[in-house]
């Protein structure tokens, strides 16, 4: 069987995420950095679809998140929630580029869009919702990078700006105006941990399904090498077995044929000898 199975038999498995895992974990307050400018020149193919997926993704966070906000928290607007979220002009320049497979990201979002449906109307979320909607801000001592400017006097060797610059030492005293760094300790306000907004829940939960699903690809891609690999071997293995069965039998069948001929010759000289 090892020599009749082919490595092409084997399929890789696909990849899926459930809600269960993508709300099992709090989101993430991580910002992502600003996308990248889009090209005008793009498929139009590819932007009729990442712009009919936005407005549906979009209505799902307005039906189901921009509810919980605060009174003072902004409301995004379609294309801020685009860069957020899935930022659609990012992947068409990854699509042009060659960097991005549409088709695959296609068929990932088109997957992603109603596990995230599903996770919105979950309990977990219900209940972190509420929990942004009830917490109170702290002040929280943290540490800021600043700095200052103060004067410092110094000799500058490449100064004439004085008498008898010329004689040693050769130079100038001079005083300079520099920027020094310093820490200070502020008070700022902030939610206690655990507490994400609703934009910052819905982010968490995309960046874990995506995040799940890149994994699990590369596992089962993984798991799919090793398997044909493993064919490979056992091919080689069984075309070694049956090479020296082969033989074997080869060997036999001639060591036989060789005993026929003995027994042939044995009779014929019986045959050929004269009668007593």
């Amino acid at each position: 069987m090892r020599v009749m199975r082919s490595p092409d038999s084997v399929v890789e498995k696909p990849s899926v995420v459930s809600v269960a895992e993508i709300v099992a974990s709090e989101a993430s307050t991580k910002t992502d950095a600003p996308r990248a400018g889009a090209n005008v020149d793009v498929l139009r193919r590819e932007r009729a679809y990442y712009d009919a997926f936005v407005k549906k993704y979009f209505a799902l966070y307005r039906e189901k998140f921009q509810p919980s906000l605060r009174g003072d928290d902004k409301k995004l607007t379609i294309g801020e929630f685009d860069d957020l979220t899935i930022n659609s002009s990012a992947r068409l320049d990854a699509v042009r580029s060659g960097d991005l497979s549409f088709e695959q990201d296609r068929k990932d979002l088109d997957g992603y869009l109603p596990i995230v449906t599903q996770a919105a109307n979950s309990k977990q979320t219900v209940e972190r919702l509420s929990r942004y909607r009830t917490a109170t801000k702290r002040p929280v001592a943290t540490q800021v990078q600043r700095t200052r400017v103060e004067t410092r006097r110094g000799w500058d060797t490449f100064s004439d700006n004085c008498e008898n610059w010329y004689l040693s030492p050769i130079g100038c005293a001079v005083t300079r105006r520099v920027e020094v760094p310093y820490t200070e300790t502020v008070q700022v306000m902030r939610y206690p941990d655990g507490i994400a907004s609703p934009s910052e829940v819905l982010k968490g939960y995309q960046d874990r399904y995506f995040q799940l699903l890149a994994e699990r690809r590369e596992r089962n891609a993984s798991e799919a090498a090793s398997q044909r690999d493993e064919i490979v071997r056992g091919q080689a293995a069984g075309w070694n077995g049956l090479s020296q069965s082969i033989l074997i039998a080869g060997g036999f069948l001639v060591l036989m044929f060789f005993f026929l001929l003995v027994a042939i010759e044995r009779h014929q000289r019986r045959s050929r000898a004269p009668v007593a």
